[in-house]
């Protein structure tokens, strides 16, 4: 589904991650974890051309896009959920919504799925989005990046600021979309209960490298823990 191969990514003139390996697998939720600092947001904004990537490749079903601009990759099925949401504060639930539908041309509708996974949506359609709680606006955050029907969804850091039955509100509805509509995920998370409690395959990173991974059925949560907190 999504691969990258050997890529470096630059801030300015400095390298943050070097030959980068990493393969997203299709209708699976692959997690990428490690501590602040290590390259992890860097990668999820290489793969939406947020950043430079001058070397490697990044293909989607296997179309390379590392040089296509940003939004015609959003428009291939990429959908993104950035650290810290990004929500349109002055704009309604409603209109924040709406504006998903940018990726798909501006056409269609808001599915009705969205409404039935997020059923708060519906009773603050009408409110601002500056005046929704954390936990509401990740939640008004995930739904927009869904309504047009992405074929990858990406989140950098979903559970960040956001009270314990909140994260597992987000949980279940992500594996409610990976389960029912074969949705392939991709989550960059420091939480690591969340992260071995949802996700099929994973990524550990350290300095802008990948130092272990496997499924996470069968990789050692102790050893993992051990690498996020030594």
């Amino acid at each position: 589904m999504l691969k990258i191969n050997g890529m470096d990514s630059y801030y300015g003139e400095s390298r943050v991650i070097e030959g980068l390996d990493l393969n997203v697998e299709k209708g699976k939720i692959t997690c990428l974890i490690g501590r602040n600092g290590v390259g992890k947001t860097t990668t999820l904004k290489s793969i939406m051309g947020i950043v430079k990537t001058p070397v490697g490749s990044i293909t989607l079903d296997g179309q390379e896009i590392i040089r296509m601009k940003t939004y015609d990759r959003a428009k291939l099925g990429i959908g993104y959920v950035p650290q810290g949401r990004d929500i349109f504060g002055q704009m309604t639930v409603q209109e924040n919504l709406e504006l998903g539908l940018q990726a798909a041309g501006g056409k269609g509708k808001v599915p009705d799925y969205i409404y039935d996974l997020f059923p708060i949506l519906p009773e603050f359609a009408k409110r601002k989005g500056g005046d929704l709680s954390g936990g509401q606006q990740q939640q008004l955050a995930i739904a927009r990046a869904l309504v047009a029907e992405p074929k990858i969804l990406i989140l950098d850091e979903p559970t960040e600021g956001i009270q314990p039955s909140v994260i597992q509100d987000i949980g279940d509805v992500l594996r409610k979309i990976n389960k029912m509509r074969g949705l392939t995920i991709l989550i960059v998370e420091q939480y690591l209960d969340f992260v071995l409690g949802i996700s099929d395959y994973l990524y550990v990173m350290e300095h802008g490298e990948i130092i272990m991974q496997g499924e996470t059925a069968k990789l050692d949560a102790a050893q993992v823990q051990k690498v996020m907190t030594d």
